[in-house]
């Protein structure tokens, strides 16, 4: 008879010491928080880092270059401008951080960055009754956003878009270059941006100027602001 001896190894306080071990180098790995979910170019901000080497100095770098310190708790604070980006956003930017005293002690945060608080793509160089697509970012999510059309300091019509989305408030939607007013005239008009259904000067939000001109057959088009090409309508 062929006898088997099986031998038992006893592995289990090896294998917790293993895991202790990573979960312990697990909770020592450094991080960085901001608080927010959008921000826009420029804004000031304040990144959070912890658990770094006390005392130590931190780099900062990607898409934001800084220096900062850790104090005895291993921990900093420091305030930043969000990055400048290109395009209406949203986009996602990386700031990272270094040890300076033990490189392999690094982090990385991202962060969601739009062009500029009640930004838009502002559509409005060409006929006025044209549909196009405008565009927005940086609005707060959860609420309509509304085009104001003022001519002479007087309101002459108010639009409504729809609701902002996502973290960084955005929408995409097709609706007329003018929207919501009923007449066209020749001058300097005003369009003000913002989550208000009514206009009111000291509402937060963001203007843009612009100017309809008259041409002699009656369709013609005019430059706003940006250098782009309006369009007069029949007076």
């Amino acid at each position: 008879m062929i006898r088997r001896t099986i031998r038992r190894v006893s592995c289990g306080a090896p294998l917790a010491g293993v895991v202790l071990a990573l979960l312990a180098q697990s909770a020592a790995a450094a991080s960085l928080s901001v608080t927010g979910t959008c921000f826009a170019s420029g804004q000031q901000l304040v990144v959070t880092g912890t658990t770094f080497t006390p005392l130590a100095t931190v780099a900062i770098g990607g898409a934001v270059v800084a220096t900062a310190r850790a104090d005895a708790a291993g921990t900093f604070r420091l305030p930043i401008a969000a990055p400048a980006i290109t395009g209406l956003g949203p986009s996602t930017v990386t700031v990272t951080a270094v040890d300076g005293a033990n490189a392999a002690n690094a982090a990385t945060l991202r962060l969601n960055v739009v062009r500029a608080a009640f930004g838009s793509n502002v559509p409005i160089a060409g006929r006025p009754h044209d549909t196009t697509t405008w565009r927005f970012a940086g609005f707060a999510p959860g609420r309509p956003i509304y085009a104001h059309f003022l001519l002479g300091g007087r309101s002459r019509g108010n639009y409504r878009f729809g609701v902002a989305r996502g973290a960084c408030g955005t929408l995409a939607v097709r609706a007329p270059r003018i929207p919501g007013v009923r007449t066209v005239q020749p001058g300097r008009w005003t369009l003000k941006l913002d989550q208000r259904p009514t206009y009111h000067e000291r509402t937060a939000g963001s203007e843009a100027t612009f100017r309809i001109v008259r041409r002699a057959n009656g369709d013609g088009g005019g430059r706003d602001r940006r250098g782009g090409r309006g369009r007069s309508a029949r007076a």
